[in-house]
């Protein structure tokens, strides 16, 4: 997100006044928050352009801040309690590390002349305790340093891979003076090797059966129409990675072929007849159960592209290019040849059930999805973990819903017409 003017002109302010100013030149516009004492001078005087969320426990802020994030592309940024405040968010910080959202989150602590007793309400050790589910963590050694680390902290939080970070604020600091600090522009973009890129093009090009494994970083990174390109360029069959928590690819283009499965046997299985795998925007792979991963064997060349660096060493086999996901795709997009591979055949929905038959979830699902206006969005009755909508329904192979359960989703959005409501609820005919 470009940054806004920054006015600052090197003159005394206090912390909070310089901090507050970091937030509007960093477009931040609200402030999650669980407020205890130690974060009562933070919020005195509060100002009326930034709006201050206030929620009832640290873990639901965490998650209200995670979905902002996702939904601006713009960091959250949290303001926790000291010690237990921190603890009580652990959970949803350790999901916002795993699903890379950009995250600043400040703390209270005592005030620095009450640390060395031991004052209740006081954290030992405290950028210690969110490790290591954050980036970066500090809490300053001078009141006159907060600014910066708040600023350092949203620059890492927004680098990819995106994630997290933390900042300890004793409760003395905000009223100290400062000197104002200028925002500044760090480049999120990095570059692919050109060398790698000549080598996964000449390998899609060479390869009789490709296959594109699309994670959340395509989505993440606004790149899902770049991915579409390269797909139908490329004419190879489309997957989603294991636990993927963004929509990177239509389920309903041609070229879909469905959703990996975490079990390596089975991946390993629905991968098989692939001579080529190209992972872009995941890791290869997240798997939730033991077993062994026939593809590693080395029958099957793999590749990934990922902005993630840490993916890219842990990763069995195969070529990593670290890189973000528009750059390296645009590369990849310019630097494919034509092929005259056939198009392959994407996935097909399930034949209808007999009325009397519970429908199964996938079919259901798709019906659905089908009748929907273009800006509804699909949703179950009781969500399950995995998120639903017109352009992401993940549907699990062993939940059915009968009819009348089917009704509680229909009118989840506006069907087309009353008669074609009934139908959907009566469900198909024999």
């Amino acid at each position: 997100m470009p940054h806004e003017k920054s006015k600052a002109s090197n003159k005394s302010v206090s912390v909070k006044q310089a901090t507050l100013d970091l937030l509007r030149a960093f477009g931040i516009r609200k402030v999650f928050g669980n407020p205890g004492s130690t974060e009562l001078p933070f919020l005195s005087d509060w100002p009326d352009d930034i709006d201050y969320v206030l929620g009832l426990q640290e873990a639901s802020v965490i998650g209200m801040a995670d979905g902002y994030a996702h939904a601006t592309r713009n960091a959250g940024f949290v303001n926790l309690h000291s010690a237990a405040g921190v603890g009580n968010a652990l959970g949803n910080i350790y999901t916002a590390h795993r699903n890379q959202t950009p995250l600043v989150i400040t703390a209270g602590q005592q005030a620095r002349s009450m640390l060395p007793l031991q004052a209740f309400l006081y954290a030992e050790r405290a950028s210690e305790f969110p490790r290591p589910y954050v980036k970066f963590s500090v809490e300053p050694a001078r009141a006159e340093d907060v600014p910066a680390a708040i600023a350092r902290a949203y620059y890492v939080a927004m680098q990819p891979p995106c994630g997290p970070t933390f900042v300890s604020v004793p409760i003395d600091d905000w009223t100290h003076q400062t000197q104002t600090l200028e925002a500044r522009h760090v480049s999120r973009e990095l570059g692919p090797d050109p060398g790698a890129m000549m080598a996964l093009a000449a390998a899609l090009a060479e390869s009789k059966r490709p296959a594109l494994v699309v994670g959340p970083g395509v989505d993440r990174a606004q790149a899902v129409d770049l991915m579409v390109r390269v797909a139908e360029k490329s004419r190879a069959a489309v997957w989603v990675s294991p636990f993927s928590a963004r929509c990177s690819f239509p389920e309903r283009h041609p070229q879909f072929a469905g959703f990996l499965h975490a079990s390596p046997a089975q991946l390993s299985e629905a991968l098989r007849d692939h001579d080529l795998v190209v992972v872009i925007g995941a890791p290869v792979f997240t798997f939730h159960v033991e077993g062994h991963a026939s593809i590693f064997d080395g029958a099957t060349t793999i590749f990934q592209i990922t902005d993630d660096p840490t993916a890219a060493a842990v990763s069995p086999s195969g070529a990593s290019i670290v890189a973000t996901m528009k750059p390296a795709l645009t590369v990849l997009l310019e630097l494919l040849p034509e092929t005259k591979r056939t198009m392959p055949a994407g996935r097909t929905l399930p034949a209808a059930p007999h009325s009397a038959d519970p429908i199964p979830v996938e079919y259901l699902l798709h019906t659905l999805s089908a009748a929907m206006p273009d800006d509804a969005a699909l949703v179950e009755e009781a969500p399950s973990h995995r998120r639903r909508c017109k352009s992401s329904c993940r549907c699990a192979d062993r939940t059915v819903f009968t009819p009348w359960q089917a009704a509680g989703l229909v009118m989840a959005f506006r069907p087309r017409s009353a008669s074609h409501l009934a139908a959907l609820i009566s469900g198909p005919s024999a």
